[in-house]
């Protein structure tokens, strides 16, 4: 048959016009902004990762590699585990596993430390104490889908995404979830359309003991004469205010460092209070789409030094990134108490 490429895809596929007919498409991932890949896999990308088939009336699509290949010689399985040493994790993902090829420069976690976390609690030992929260990052109809992050501690619970539904649908749908969890805190995004949800909220949470707080990240650090305590720190220690761009980069910023000090605890053995690190639970029903998110968070340059990342729109338009709604979410979700009475005088009266 004839060759498919992006282009063709991108306007025309093959019109199977005979009862029986088949279009066999044989590839290697490439960008998941090419058409093929978001003919093809895009749409089915959750159930792939989880089950790595997916099949409906119309597709049969499978994911298979090396270690599904029964002739896989033992000289190549040599050159896999020296680029399993020397590559990048998203490199190695790519050439052997079969990932997309999107590998971002300056990503702020990197996907070694994102799998280092996974289960951190059971491999260093220690129990999720404190504040349990729930994240949300809303939208309305659209593209994006909604996200839902729920932690206990440096435990991550739950990673949930909603892909159908307006704005209220979805913020309903986030608030039944930490009712049912009994959370001390619930937050969410109100940059921009989340800031019309209060009322809902407010309604909603009424006498169910659970604390509130919006988070706006386009807002100023919090604590910003606090010196930042970070792995980040160089010669000269600095404040909050003289490290960050705003409130995003700075909890973007907390949770690489807890990712990076999980990572040294595990695969260095360098001791870190588990305060200070994360373990996401193997049970996260989105983990892989998370994952995905999680290690393509670019850093913008910024001409002042301060570390800061870049906005949605211009991820999107630069690096062909779609909103990161479960990322942002899991930022969100480490929010705790402390920030309340701080953020009750930028937004008075919006709080129970």
């Amino acid at each position: 048959g004839d060759c498919l490429t992006s282009e063709i895809l991108q306007d025309l596929t093959p019109t199977l016009r005979k009862d029986g007919s088949e279009l066999w498409v044989i590839f290697n991932p490439q960008s998941s902004s090419d058409a093929t890949a978001k003919r093809f896999l895009i749409p089915f990308y959750g159930q792939l990762l989880k089950t790595g088939v997916y099949e409906d009336d119309l597709h049969y699509i499978v994911w298979t590699n090396y270690d599904e290949n029964p002739w896989f010689p033992e000289s190549l399985n040599g050159e896999r585990e020296f680029d399993l040493q020397t590559l990048s994790r998203a490199e190695y993902d790519h050439k052997w596993l079969g990932h997309f090829n999107d590998h971002i420069e300056n990503a702020i976690i990197k996907a070694e430390w994102f799998d280092a976390a996974i289960d951190a609690h059971k491999k260093l030992n220690f129990k999720p104490l404190g504040i349990e929260v729930v994240g949300h990052d809303p939208s309305d109809l659209g593209g994006d889908d909604k996200g839902l992050c729920y932690r206990h501690g440096s435990l991550v619970k739950q990673v949930l995404k909603k892909s159908t539904g307006d704005v209220n649908e979805g913020m309903d749908w986030a608030l039944e979830f930490a009712i049912q969890n009994r959370v001390d805190l619930f937050t969410w995004d109100c940059d921009g359309m989340g800031v019309s949800l209060n009322r809902q909220v407010q309604e909603s949470l009424k006498g169910k003991h659970i604390d509130t707080l919006m988070y706006k990240g386009s807002a100023g650090v919090d604590h910003p004469g606090q010196l930042y305590e970070g792995t980040y720190v160089k010669e000269k220690r600095k404040t909050n205010a003289e490290s960050f761009y705003n409130k995003r980069a700075q909890k973007s910023w907390y949770l690489r460092d807890r990712f990076f000090n999980t990572w040294l605890a595990i695969e260095k053995g360098v001791w870190s209070d588990p305060t200070k690190l994360i373990s996401l639970s193997s049970e996260i029903t989105e983990l892989d789409l998370l994952r995905t998110e999680a290690c393509k968070i670019p850093r913008k340059p910024n001409n002042n030094g301060l570390i800061q990342i870049y906005p949605k729109p211009e991820m999107k338009k630069r690096f062909k990134i779609n909103s990161p709604n479960l990322f942002d979410s899991l930022v969100m979700s480490f929010e705790d108490r402390e920030q309340l009475k701080t953020t009750h005088l930028e937004f008075d009266g919006w709080h129970s």
